[in-house]
């Protein structure tokens, strides 16, 4: 089957009730925007779920794949302990992604089992919740850009006839108000819109296009994420819809279906 679905979610614990406590209401169009994406990817009745992290542990060149039986966390570094995750890896999946790597010139490396980090837990979390207990990969970013591409094609040649899920997790601009945690920029805005406006289009293509000067103003986590699940079903945007988007705290958080098989 390949690639059936796929999904931006935001990775602000903030958005975790958990987490949020009586600051939630100021994110609550994300918190139900997460769990619509949730429900909707869960729906999509996928074999096995790739997660796509910004912020596992990165290597210089290497994508890094989380290694272990199972792969999870907490969110007790925000003070929420109990919001936990525990999932099956996808063993299966896993190895046939570093057999198949050499040939799509993809360079993946094995990383330890760990406790996973907010990028990945918090949008793991919205979907354990909404149903998802069944095989898993995380898959961290390496800090020198390009790859996206060859590594979106690999996630699809690996899936075979599985029914496989990509979830890529990502933050917009840290930089939209005073205070913001990167610091204000005037400009940091305009990617959110650009980025959002080429999501909401179905542009999938263009969303990996944005301005380099205006992503390094940004301060963003979400772009090369977004372009891995687009390659992954060669930048269809079948059923896209963006479920919300806000920046409450200085950092945009944006919801989408980038595509799915079905409604």
């Amino acid at each position: 089957m390949g690639i059936i679905h796929t999904t931006l979610m935001c990775h602000a614990p903030i958005v975790v009730p958990a987490v949020g406590g009586d600051r939630g209401s100021d994110c609550a169009t994300t918190t139900a925007a997460m769990r619509t994406a949730a429900r909707r990817l869960v729906a999509a009745s996928p074999d096995v779920l790739v997660v796509l992290s910004p912020h596992t542990p990165r290597l210089h060149d290497a994508w890094g794949v989380v290694e272990g039986g199972r792969v999870g966390g907490d969110l007790s570094a925000f003070r929420a302990p109990g919001a936990a995750v525990s999932l099956p890896a996808a063993v299966d999946g896993r190895e046939r992604l570093h057999q198949l790597a050499p040939r799509h010139g993809v360079h993946l490396a094995r990383l330890r089992p760990q406790p996973l980090d907010h990028g990945a837990i918090v949008p793991m979390w919205f979907v354990q919740e909404a149903g998802w207990h069944g095989p898993t990969i995380v898959i961290g970013l390496p800090w020198e850009e390009g790859g996206a591409h060859h590594l979106g094609a690999l996630l699809a040649k690996a899936a075979g006839t599985e029914r496989w899920a990509v979830l890529a997790s990502g933050d917009m601009s840290h930089r939209l108000i005073p205070g913001a945690p990167s610091g204000y920029h005037p400009r940091a805005a305009s990617f959110d819109a650009a980025f959002v406006e080429r999501l909401r289009a179905g542009d999938l293509v263009g969303a990996g296009r944005v301005d380099p000067a205006l992503r390094e103003i940004a301060a963003e986590d979400v772009v090369t994420t977004v372009q891995v699940a687009a390659a992954a079903t060669d930048f269809r945007a079948d059923h896209h819809q963006v479920l919300a988007y806000e920046g409450p705290f200085g950092v945009g958080y944006c919801e989408a279906v980038l595509f799915s098989e079905a409604p």
